[in-house]
């Protein structure tokens, strides 16, 4: 058999608030389902997020039913995150209601006992409500699809019950010729940094049961092991995935052969254009040079636009979202520094659906402030400033330029320390001046200040002795 599998599709979503966006998810899910027909294949694999909210708009879900009338073949879906709430479940989800219209088949595991248990259904007749696996036969070929909801924090602690619950059903109802998961999840070896929920080692219990594992959830192509494949969503959603340019599309997988090719999807383009605004003491000098960068720029964003992937229907340029980064060390004042006005001469001269500015210029002051401060830990990896970093480094200054500066750095501790007496845990002035008093008698016993409290104390008692 042949298998297309594509995830997250977010229909509904509306990027940057744009109703264009919210078709762009659309149309990017209509080109993949018009795909997956032209390659003649025998059914469709969606694991989860195919809406982008529970709670969605009464066009979205008439699109999504025109489009699933349309389809030949069984469209087979499990839940994502957002598409049901793990802890307070509805009666009826919008994938269940179009799993009872049959208009696709909802597979979930039943997960309230000490084993993972999935109830039959069939592809041709869903049962009310969705079930746990379906069987798909062709030429004497018996491939069996297993579906698991999204889990969260607690997928790697399933994961063992869900084995035992796949081997349980196979060995009642005979070993197909091939069993698929549909399951939302990542896998951390493959990535790291984009919220894995998954440690490899974690997938040993299922490897030697499962065949092919159809992933979703994160929006970035990967592959895992022999078997686990995800192919990133059909749209990209924000502007770091707008710089994956070949990790958003769909596999086609051959049950025959084990092969799984990617395919990339039709999306919007995307581009990032960087402005360095060091050295410029004029907005009006800077907007000048920013005019002419857009103007260098057009060639390239043209190229990005002319790729096949990025033309419409009818082969015409698609207006692309620009990312522009402000870059650089800012030595205008920022009421004078207008990144809306930047921003529009980007859209115009960009012929850009939306620009987004991301401003990860330093200050002057600031950066003098950091000084030798290494750039990975004086700022954040999105570009802006570590604040704890930077406060570190003001109460070291300060500690350092006053009279207790024989123990700055215990000192700046102790700034750092009063800062969240107040700011977290909200003591009295009272209480922080307590703290102070008693700090300054441990760091200096006879130095800067005790001469002074050492009066107070003096004074207090001769009041006392006095009456």
């Amino acid at each position: 058999m042949r298998l297309a599998h594509a995830a997250d599709i977010h229909l509904g979503r509306r990027q940057y608030g744009l109703k264009q966006r919210e078709t762009d998810a659309g149309l990017s899910f209509q080109h993949f389902l018009s795909q997956a027909h032209e390659q003649d294949t025998d059914a469709i694999l969606i694991p989860g997020d195919l809406f982008d909210s529970r709670d969605i708009r009464p066009q979205t879900l008439q699109k999504a039913e025109e489009l699933l009338e349309d389809v030949q073949q069984p469209v087979i879906v499990s839940p994502g995150n957002h598409e049901e709430n793990m802890s307070r479940r509805r009666d009826l989800t919008w994938l269940e209601y179009l799993n009872n219209k049959g208009l696709l088949t909802l597979l979930s595991a039943d997960l309230s006992g000490d084993r993972a248990t999935f109830a039959p259904t069939d592809a041709a007749d869903p049962r009310q409500g969705g079930g746990g696996y379906v069987d798909l036969e062709r030429d004497d070929e018996l491939i069996r699809c297993f579906g698991l909801q999204y889990r969260g924090a607690y997928i790697e602690r399933d994961l063992p019950n869900v084995a035992e619950g796949i081997q349980a059903v196979n060995h009642s109802e005979g070993e197909p010729d091939k069993t698929i998961l549909l399951a939302h999840f990542g896998v951390d070896d493959a990535v790291p940094d984009l919220g894995a929920n998954v440690a490899r080692a974690a997938l040993t219990d299922i490897e030697d049961l499962i065949d092919y594992i159809a992933l979703g959830h994160i929006h970035k192509r990967f592959e895992s092991g022999r078997m686990a494949r995800n192919p990133g969503s059909l749209e990209a959603f924000d502007i770091q995935e707008g710089r994956w340019d070949d990790s958003h599309g769909y596999y086609i997988y051959e049950t025959d052969s084990g092969a799984a090719e990617h395919h990339l999807s039709k999306r919007r383009p995307y581009h990032t254009l960087n402005f360095d605004v060091s050295g410029y003491r004029t907005f009006e000098d800077l907007r000048a040079d920013f005019e002419t960068e857009l103007e260098n720029a057009r060639p390239e964003v043209e190229e990005v636009c002319k790729r096949e992937i990025h033309l419409d229907g009818r082969g015409n340029r698609r207006e692309p979202i620009v990312n522009v980064r402000f870059e650089g060390t800012l030595l205008l004042d920022h009421t004078t520094f207008d990144v809306e006005v930047l921003t529009g001469l980007a859209e115009e001269e960009l012929d850009a659906l939306y620009v987004q500015p991301t401003n990860h210029t330093e200050r002057k002051a600031v950066q003098e402030l950091l000084g030798d401060l290494e750039r990975d830990e004086a700022f954040n990896p999105d570009g802006t400033v570590n604040t704890d970093a930077l406060q570190e480094r003001v109460f070291t200054t300060i500690a350092g330029e006053s009279r207790y500066s024989a123990e700055a750095e215990a000192v700046a501790e102790t700034l750092d320390q009063v800062e969240g007496l107040v700011n977290e845990d909200e003591q009295s002035v009272g209480e922080i001046a307590d703290y102070l008093r008693q700090r300054r008698r441990e760091l200096f016993p006879e130095g800067p200040g005790a001469r002074d409290e050492q009066g107070e104390a003096d004074g207090a008692a001769n009041g006392v002795n006095s009456e």
